[in-house]
């Protein structure tokens, strides 16, 4: 419901500035810019390997149901260990180094996905996701904390908005190329691919 000194326009015009105020601070900033871009890239590629890694693992791998599920929850029992550590981390190393040793740390094992193999195999595919899943969740405390602490009070919701808004952009992106290159080379390989594309992309910014 619109008061009586608000008309609808006027709060078209002035969430239009907002998002516009939000872009361009964010796009001008040396340290915002560069883990927004990384944060886009990064998530298309985990989308990219996410949209055939079921498949990867069912018809390539010859997994069953339960065993997909099981090695899926690998990667969230990562995010929970992450979220753990992230602040011993970011105590010891600091908050940009912790940042880039959890990525150099765990980004190597997202090689292993690829190599899975059926019986003792499938451990491959735990550990790497399990080692993911910790990298990831450090890097989005460390990142949202980043910005509540950096952003000035009224800019910190135009900023997390555009954030979110680029970075969940590419997701539909990373999803189709998937699942193209997929169909074009082979489930195995596309892994393999895609997650070459998770590597940390301007970090050393943060």
């Amino acid at each position: 419901m619109v008061g009586p000194d608000r008309a609808p326009d006027d709060e078209r015009h002035s969430l239009r500035r907002q998002i516009i105020e939000g872009l361009r601070f964010v796009s001008r900033d040396r340290y915002l810019r560069p883990m927004v871009t990384w944060g886009a890239v990064i998530n298309m590629a985990l989308m990219g390997y996410q949209s055939v890694q079921v498949v990867f693992l069912v018809r390539t791998v010859g997994v069953n149901p339960a065993m997909v599920g099981l090695l899926l929850a690998s990667g969230s029992t990562g995010g929970i260990a992450g979220a753990l550590v992230a602040t011993r981390v970011t105590r010891l190393f600091g908050t940009s180094r912790g940042l880039l040793f959890l990525q150099a740390a765990t980004a190597p094992f997202a090689l292993l996905l690829p190599m899975t193999t059926a019986g003792p195999g499938l451990l491959l595919f735990g550990i790497g996701a399990f080692l993911i899943g910790i990298g990831i969740s450090v890097a989005n405390i460390v990142v949202g904390s980043f910005r509540q602490t950096y952003c000035p009070p009224h800019m910190l919701g135009r900023v997390v908005a555009t954030a979110m808004m680029i970075n969940h952009s590419t997701v539909p992106l990373g999803s189709l190329l998937g699942g193209i290159l997929g169909d074009a080379v082979g489930y195995r390989p596309a892994i393999g691919s895609r997650r070459l594309w998770s590597r940390p992309v301007g970090s050393s910014s943060l």
